[in-house]
């Protein structure tokens, strides 16, 4: 190998580990200190909050979310939508911007016998066409809160792009449906190592 060629591919490499730590990064995630893991046996769901353009949205991740955790097979979930079915028997609706009162939750969760409400939001959900590719992006949070307290007991927010016709880097999901799966499988992924 020629000295030209070594120092081509050393820069190559060096320029490649430069770049990944920017596009590889992963979920946010906050850990209240103070809450007792083993506590949060049984949560209820609420649907997720749309902020995005797709109508869509906010169901898809809610549902890809909700499996994952049911994977971990560390909760007994409340599915949301029979959650949401309580909530609407007991009169309670979510405000204009998809959002509940905590306080008006605790009653119906803790005759679900829930310890814990799950909720999110999601603020982006589109395949972005620019550049001559497709390329899928979706970004949400999503909280576990005691439904005693009201207290944030782990909170993550994660904003993922999928790949092009030309990947080089990012994640392996070409379809939006994909990468939906795949951000979730990761922050629960998450979860599990430093919260579950």
């Amino acid at each position: 190998m020629t000295g030209k060629r070594s120092r081509w591919i050393a820069t190559t490499l060096l320029a490649l580990a430069l770049l990944l730590p920017s596009c590889a990064s992963g979920p946010r995630l906050y850990v209240n200190p103070d809450a007792d893991m083993s506590y949060y046996k049984k949560i209820a769901v609420l649907p997720f909050a749309n902020l995005s353009s797709d109508v869509m949205a906010a169901q898809r991740v809610t549902r890809a979310f909700v499996t994952e955790l049911i994977m971990t097979d560390r909760f007994q979930i409340v599915q949301a939508e029979d959650f949401a079915r309580s909530l609407q028997a007991a009169g309670i609706t979510p405000g204009a911007d998809g959002s509940f009162d905590l306080a008006k939750l605790k009653e119906p969760a803790t005759q679900a016998g829930a310890t814990g409400i799950l909720r999110g939001s999601v603020t982006e959900y589109q395949v972005d066409r620019s550049g001559g590719s497709d390329i899928p992006v979706i970004a949400f949070d999503v909280e576990l809160v005691d439904v005693n307290t009201g207290n944030v007991v782990w909170r993550s927010a994660l904003s993922k792009r999928g790949k092009g016709r030309f990947p080089i880097f990012g994640s392996h999901s070409r379809s939006l449906g994909r990468l939906t799966q795949d951000a979730c499988e990761e922050v629960v992924g998450r979860l599990r190592k430093e919260a579950l």
